[in-house]
């Protein structure tokens, strides 16, 4: 009998999903006779969600639906694997520089940036749900090696605003569902999804989409309306604000080249009272994230839950610099704060990407967080950033030749696994 790809598709996600029910069913028995057994497991014995993770990808990878030749979300080790690691859900809300949900467990994130729904895809791939597959599958390799081997409790899925609405703001179905599936992938491994509205990677971007404009008013319209209940996702409004010189401007809008764009007080007034949204609001700095050095004085009202993200942080990297550019949100117990993208791995004239002090600066960076109880999302799951092959269980590490020089194939990846374990374990 032929099928039609896009019914293949959906007979093989539902023969995967039958054979993921099946296993679970049984791992749950043979977890509850080793309970009977012994009151107290083993001291390196995995979380049930990690081990979760780890099968889902195997389970995944045996109906052909991950691409597992080019990410190999290989099984934790017995090293990689901690006793536990952390997962909560909301709903959330803030109470001065902390979030919390309902049972009043703190949220700090500590997560992977997912990169797949937002770098360049063709025409035809995006208005298809069997060509989008493999993009799909691959960022669900990630979002399992996240959960299973970096001890993450969210994902921060970066998605592409023009594939998702058109300019007249007509949703586009397949990639839409693209979106649909990722999300669901994560809730089911216990992660906290942050959505992010993305527009760099456009042809658009210089010229029009630099801030929010009624492109991404539609963006979220379509997104709230499958999400804006949902106490697992977080909206992270704006990627990246650009070319706004004022604070008042990043904040209320105005014209650019004779291109009117609005503020991020006018997009989340729209996400959360013209939408009705609920969820915890991410809100990105401007100069390209990399500040929130007034966003206090300039600060977005009548909006919360509401935690503000800054991006790579430029200059000096220093406690005391940090404490300017975002640090003085949570010191001063003012507003929650999250460390929103962040990385640091070997590549030539790219300070935002590598810190020529890494050596040095780098547990002086991840120190500063953890003490003042600043989460981050870390980017990405690629070789020669955050892995040094194709294998996520294979972290990049700062050696003594430490360079930033394209090719070296270093990074923090291994600092920041252990971090995320320490802090999220």
């Amino acid at each position: 009998m032929h099928l039609s790809p896009d019914l293949r598709y959906v007979v093989q996600v539902a023969a995967s999903i039958a054979l993921f029910v099946g296993w679970f069913a049984g791992l749950r028995w043979f977890q509850r006779r080793a309970e009977s057994m012994q009151a107290t497991p083993p001291p390196d014995r995995a979380s049930l969600p990690r081990r979760l993770a780890a099968a889902a990808a195997a389970v995944l990878s045996s109906a052909g639906l991950l691409s597992v030749a080019t990410y190999a979300a290989s099984p934790p080790t017995a090293q990689a694997v901690t006793a536990s690691c952390h997962h909560i859900a909301g709903p959330f809300h803030s109470n001065r520089a902390a979030i919390f949900n309902s049972a009043g467990q703190r949220y700090v994130p500590y997560g992977i940036n997912v990169t797949g729904l937002a770098h360049p895809l063709t025409a035809s791939q995006i208005r298809s749900r069997a060509a989008m597959a493999g993009t799909v599958d691959a960022d669900n390799a990630v979002i399992a090696a996240a959960v299973g081997l970096w001890c993450s409790n969210t994902v921060r899925l970066q998605i592409e605003q023009d594939y998702l609405v058109a300019v007249d703001g007509t949703v586009n179905r397949p990639f839409l569902a693209a979106i649909q599936s990722e999300v669901a992938y994560a809730e089911s491994l216990g992660l906290v999804v942050v959505l992010n509205d993305q527009t760099q990677l456009t042809p658009a971007h210089n010229g029009q989409e630099f801030m929010p404009t009624r492109r991404s008013f539609a963006f979220w319209d379509s997104l709230t309306s499958h999400y804006k209940t949902d106490p697992r996702v977080v909206f992270d409004l704006y990627n990246e604000p650009a070319f706004v010189s004022t604070w008042w401007q990043w904040r209320n809008g105005g014209v650019r080249n004779g291109v009117a764009f609005y503020g991020m007080q006018q997009l989340a007034d729209h996400v959360r009272h013209r939408n009705g949204a609920r969820n915890l609001l991410w809100v990105e700095g401007p100069h390209v994230g990399g500040s929130l050095r007034d966003a206090w004085a300039y600060r977005i009202s009548h909006d919360g839950p509401l935690e503000y993200a800054e991006h790579r942080p430029a200059g000096p990297h220093t406690p005391a610099d940090w404490y300017g550019l975002f640090g003085y949100l949570a010191v001063h117990n003012l507003a929650p704060v999250v460390e929103g993208e962040w990385a640091d791995y070997a590549r030539t004239n790219a300070g935002w990407a590598c810190w020529d002090d890494a050596p040095k600066s780098v547990p002086v960076w991840l120190r500063y967080l953890a003490d003042h109880r600043i989460g981050m999302i870390v980017t990405k799951m690629i070789p020669g950033q955050l892995i040094e092959s194709a294998n996520m269980d294979d972290p990049t590490h700062i050696r003594s030749n430490w360079s930033c020089t394209t090719g070296l194939n270093e990074g923090a990846g291994n600092q920041i696994r252990n971090w995320f374990s320490l802090h999220n374990g």
